[in-house]
Parts: C-alpha cells; structure tokens; sequence
C-alpha cells in the first residue's frame, strides 16, 4: 500500500499584508503577530446517509465521504489550493 503524498501547509496574504490559511502547528503563526482565527470548514458525521460531511464557513456542504480521513484529506487539499474569498471583519 502506498502512503499518500504529503500534502504542503499554505499562507496566503492579501496586498495588505493580512494572511490566511489552515491552522498548523508546523509553522508558530505567532511569531507573524496577533492571530485573529475562525473556522473555515467543519468536518461532521451525517447519522441518516452513514458518511463525513465538510461544510464550508457558510453552513453548506462542500464534501461527502464514508472516510472521515479522506475528508479530512480533501479540506487540506481544497484549501490549500483556495484563495480565501470571505472576511471575518
């Protein structure tokens, strides 16, 4: 069996020098200055249809797997690749 590729942590900063990305502890985001965090996405088991649901910020189901790894594995990969477009101001 193979081992799945890893899978790089991403920040991504706006002209005005704000940054987002998913939360690591890879990098001590801490060190960049004051950290403002809120959730992106949120990974929930669905009772009725047996599999993980990622949900995006706004309530809305973006993903659906019996795998909570794979959806796991996909939100990383999305943002990952994603430009944040929502404000938290």
């Amino acid at each position: 069996m193979s081992t799945p590729a890893t899978i790089p942590e991403v920040l991504h900063f706006q002209p005005d020098g704000t940054g987002a990305g998913l939360y690591t502890e890879i990098i001590d985001l801490k060190e960049l200055g004051v950290l403002d965090v809120s959730r992106a996405s949120n990974v929930e088991f669905n009772i009725e249809f047996q599999q993980w649901e990622v949900f995006d910020y706004t309530g809305h189901v973006i993903f659906t797997d019996p795998s909570r790894e794979v959806c796991l594995r996909w939100e990383r990969e999305h943002f990952n690749q994603t430009t944040p477009t929502h404000s938290t101001d």
